[in-house]
C-alpha cells in the first residue's frame, strides 16, 4: 500500500515523538508476517528492501519485541539498534503496538480488539531513552494509526463482526474446517438459533444445504455459488456463498438478489462512517496530547494540520449519511430531494481530491479546470457523482496510469469528465451500466469487488438534474464517463425525483 497519507502521518509521529524516523507496519491476518507501508526517517535513508514481508515468528530483536508488543499491549523500547534489510537503525527503539478496538454491538458479543500493525520508532533525539510520556503519546497516535491501515486494509483484518452488524442481510462466516467464526442477528433470526459462533455448521444444517452450497466453491475456478434455502421455520430465501482469500466462506441469506445488492451497498457506507469517525477521534486525542503547557510554533504546526484532517473526514462522514439515506429511499422507490443551492462547483472537486488523496495516490492525476464555476444543484449529491468516477477509475486501473479529471462550461451546461487507462467496457455492455442495477461486467468483477449500484446512484442523481451520463470505453484501453448537468435548476418549488429501481 503506497499511501502519501500514510507517509505524512509517520513523518509527524517523528517530529512529534523526536525520533529520528518511524516505520509502520500492517500485520497480515491470514499468514502473521509484516508488511512495510511506509518508512520515513529524518536522515532521508532509501526504503529498505524487505522482498516484501517480515515473518514474525523469526527469532530477531525486532520480531522478539513486536510479539511481546502485541502480546501485552504496551509499548516495547530495545536499547540495541535493529536491522531492516542492510539498513542498520540506531537505538533505541520504540516498537509500539496498534490495536483497532470497538466495543461489543450486541448484548452477547465480546468486544473487539484486534492487532492490525505496528510502528517503529528509532533515535530518540536529544534524550537517551523514551521516556514514559513518549510511550503515552505513541500510544494515542497509534490509535490514528489503527485507523488509517483499517481504512486501507480492511478486508485484511478480519473485522467481519462490525461489517456483520451493520448489514440487515443474513451473514455467516465459516472458516476452512466448516466451523462458524462469527454470525450476526439476522443469521440467527433465519436459522433460529441464538448462538452461533463457534459451532459447526452441521449443527445448525441439518438438511445439508448450506454444506452442499459451500462444496460448489472451487478456489481459483468458481468462488461463487447461489441457491435456495428452506430455514426452519419454512420460510424461502436466496442463499449465496463466497470464498474470502484466506479460503474461508461467507454465506448471505436473503428474500431476493437486489435486496442483497442493495442492503450490502448500504452496509458497507454505513460501514465507511466508522473510518473518518475514528481518524477525527484520533486527531483530537492527539491535539490534546501536544497541546500542553509549554506549546511550540511546530505544535501549532501540527495540530492545525490535523485540524485540518478532522474538517475533511468530518464533511466526508456526512455525506455518506446522505448518501445511505438516498439509497435506501432509491431502494424502497421513494422519492428524493434535491437540496439545491449555487455553489462553487471546482471548489467541491478539490475537496473530493483532498478526502480521495489516498486512494488515488497510486496514479497519475490530471486536474482540467477553471479557476471557479458557479452552478446550481444539490453541492453534496453532485460530488457524489464525481466521488463515484475516481474511486472506480482508481480501482478498475492499474497503479501507475493516468487519471484525468476535467470540467467543463458548455453554454448554459456543465460538463463533468472522468476518464481513465483501465480494463474498459465491451461495446454490448456500455448501455447496461448503470442502469441494470447489480450488473457488472466479467473484466470488473476480475479486477475488483463491488455489487454493481454505485452507478445505478450516480445515473439517477445525474438524471434528476435534468442532466445525462456519457459512457465511452474501448475494452483494455480505458474508459471516460461524463455527466452533463445543467448550470442552473429550475425555480419553482424545492425539486424532487422519484427514484425507481426497476
Amino acid at each position: 500500500m503506497a499511501s502519501a497519507i500514510l507517509d505524512r502521518f509517520c513523518q509527524k509521529v517523528s517530529q512529534i515523538i523526536q525520533s529520528e524516523g518511524t516505520a509502520c507496519f500492517t500485520l497480515g491476518a491470514a499468514d502473521n508476517r509484516l508488511y512495510l507501508q511506509s518508512f520515513v526517517d529524518l536522515s532521508q535513508r532509501a526504503v529498505p528492501e524487505l522482498g516484501p514481508q517480515v515473518d514474525i515468528d523469526n527469532n530477531t530483536h525486532l520480531t522478539r519485541a513486536v510479539v511481546d508488543a502485541i502480546e501485552s499491549d504496551r509499548c516495547i523500547i530495545l536499547d540495541e539498534p535493529i536491522h531492516l534489510s542492510d539498513i542498520e537503525l540506531g537505538g533505541p527503539v520504540m516498537v509500539v503496538p496498534v490495536i483497532w478496538e470497538r466495543e461489543a454491538l450486541e448484548p452477547e458479543e465480546e468486544p473487539v480488539k484486534h492487532p492490525v500493525g505496528i510502528l517503529t520508532l528509532w533515535g530518540k533525539r536529544g534524550r537517551p531513552t523514551f521516556d514514559d510520556e513518549d510511550q503515552q503519546l505513541a500510544g494515542t497516535l497509534a490509535q490514528q494509526a489503527a485507523a488509517l491501515l483499517v481504512e486501507a486494509h480492511l478486508e485484511e483484518f478480519e473485522d467481519i463482526q462490525t461489517a456483520f452488524a451493520t448489514v440487515p442481510v443474513g451473514l455467516i462466516l465459516i472458516d476452512t474446517e466448516e466451523s462458524i467464526i462469527v454470525a450476526n442477528a439476522a443469521a440467527r433470526q433465519v436459522l433460529q438459533v441464538n448462538v452461533l459462533q463457534g459451532k459447526p455448521l452441521s449443527q445448525v444444517d441439518s438438511r445439508g444445504q448450506l454444506r452442499e452450497l459451500i462444496s460448489q466453491l472451487q478456489p481459483g475456478a468458481q468462488s461463487q455459488a447461489t441457491a435456495s434455502f428452506v430455514s426452519p421455520l419454512g420460510e424461502t430465501y436466496a442463499a449465496s456463498a463466497q470464498l474470502t482469500r484466506e479460503g474461508q466462506s461467507i454465506l448471505a441469506f436473503t428474500r431476493s438478489p437486489f435486496s442483497t445488492a442493495a442492503e450490502e451497498l448500504v452496509g458497507q457506507v454505513a460501514h465507511e462512517l466508522r473510518t473518518p469517525l475514528t481518524v477525527i477521534q484520533g486527531n483530537l486525542q492527539t491535539i490534546e496530547a501536544i497541546m500542553g503547557e509549554e506549546v511550540t510554533a511546530e505544535d501549532l504546526q501540527v495540530a492545525d494540520e490535523f485540524i485540518g484532517t478532522a474538517i475533511i473526514q468530518s464533511s466526508r462522514m456526512f455525506r455518506l449519511i446522505s448518501e445511505t439515506l438516498n439509497i435506501s429511499r432509491i431502494h424502497a422507490g421513494k422519492e428524493i430531494e434535491l437540496d439545491v443551492t449555487e455553489f462553487d462547483l471546482i471548489e467541491a472537486l478539490d475537496q473530493i481530491l483532498l478526502e480521495l488523496a489516498d486512494k488515488l495516490a497510486g496514479h497519475q492525476l490530471l486536474r482540467q479546470a477553471p479557476e471557479a464555476l458557479t452552478i446550481e444543484g444539490d453541492r453534496d449529491k453532485i460530488m457524489s457523482i464525481l466521488d463515484n468516477y475516481l474511486k472506480n477509475a482508481a480501482k478498475y486501473s492499474n497503479p501507475g496510469t493516468t487519471i484525468t479529471v476535467s470540467i467543463e462550461d458548455q453554454d448554459g451546461e456543465v460538463a463533468m469528465e472522468v476518464r481513465d487507462e483501465g480494463i474498459g467496457i465491451p461495446p454490448e455492455d456500455i448501455e447496461r451500466i448503470g442502469k441494470e442495477p447489480g450488473f457488472r461486467t466479467s473484466a470488473s468483477k476480475d479486477q475488483a469487488g463491488g455489487i454493481g449500484l454505485g452507478m445505478v446512484y450516480v445515473r439517477r442523481v445525474t438524471e434528476a438534474h435534468g442532466g445525462q451520463v456519457e459512457i465511452e470505453s474501448e475494452l483494455g484501453e480505458g474508459s471516460v464517463f461524463r455527466s452533463v448537468l445543467p448550470k442552473h435548476q429550475p425555480s419553482s418549488g424545492s425539486p424532487t425525483t422519484k427514484l425507481e429501481l426497476t
